[in-house]
């Protein structure tokens, strides 16, 4: 029996460096039990495989680090992070945005971040930290 990849999503990306911006494609899929993240951009293809989107999106951010670039969608934002629920009960689609005051928002991880709030963009280490101090917070 064969099986197929099942796209989930499918749009132009913005890819922000400190020099500009780069047009871009972000492709999400599943088969089995995996999710595959890819983002082209000109001749270039970055690609993930994880077992949940949001693993798959960091680790091609990670290879889009070594490029200067970020793509400009709310789960490559420092603020935003997902529960563990979020990622064993709906594959890491959705994510909590953590702002600094009130109480956490569900955002789409491929949502796509306005230029004017390109400063929330952060590479993965950047948001895995800020993340973590927010949550300590909460704990004191």
């Amino acid at each position: 029996m064969s099986r197929e990849m099942e796209m989930l999503h499918d749009s132009e990306v913005i890819l922000v460096s400190e020099v500009g911006s780069t047009p871009g494609r972000l492709v999400a899929e599943f088969l089995d039990t995996e999710y595959t993240v890819r983002i082209s951009y000109f001749d270039k293809v970055v690609e993930a495989t994880a077992w949940n989107l949001f693993e798959a999106l960091a680790d091609v951010r990670s290879g889009l680090e070594r490029e200067g670039l970020k793509p400009a969608v709310e789960g490559a934002c420092r603020d935003v992070y997902p529960s563990r629920m979020a990622l064993e009960m709906g594959g890491g689609r959705k994510a909590y945005r953590w702002p600094l005051v009130d109480r956490p928002v569900t955002v789409g991880i491929f949502g796509a971040v306005p230029d004017v709030e390109y400063g929330r963009l952060a590479y993965v280490g950047e948001q895995r930290d800020f993340v973590r101090r927010l949550r300590n917070k909460g704990h004191e």
